[in-house]
């Protein structure tokens, strides 16, 4: 496969940098990042605490949901990769105002290892998440299939 992103990604790893501040996930918690020639999906737990059941498996309270909506991140759409630069066009996501947005990242692929630094998040509007000018996501992926 050489150096191509098309595959599916398994998360290793997350490093979040601010300021002086470096925090490490390692290993991640479960996540797949999956590309064909054109779309992209993505989903994966950014903390470093697993799911835990709902009291009642399939019939969570409103406390539950909303704590398991802030564990996850799931998108998916079409993408653009041009020399290092990795850029998703959001269709379905979690947040809604990231649908009709976009993502962009620094995107170094060697052989079966990728490793993705989130530089941009905009919502549909263009709106930006001011929050990646002081706060770093680096992730490192695997390809498994």
């Amino acid at each position: 496969m050489g150096n191509t992103i098309v595959g599916v990604w398994k998360i290793l790893t997350v490093v979040y940098v601010s300021g002086g501040n470096v925090s490490t996930i390692d290993p991640a918690l479960p996540g797949l990042f999956v590309f064909t020639q054109e779309y992209y999906s993505m989903t994966w737990m950014p903390g470093g605490v697993l799911q835990e059941d709902y009291a009642n498996l399939w019939h969570p309270t409103d406390a539950e949901k909303v704590k398991s909506y802030n564990s996850i991140v799931t998108n998916t759409g079409r993408y653009e990769l041009s020399g290092s630069e990795l850029t998703t066009y959001v269709d379905v996501a979690k947040t809604p105002a990231f649908v009709g947005g976009k993502a962009v990242y620094q995107c170094d692929i060697k052989g079966d290892e990728m490793r993705l630094e989130i530089k941009d998040n905009v919502a549909h509007d263009g709106t930006r998440d001011e929050a990646y000018i002081t706060f770093k996501t680096i992730i490192t992926l695997k390809r498994v299939e």
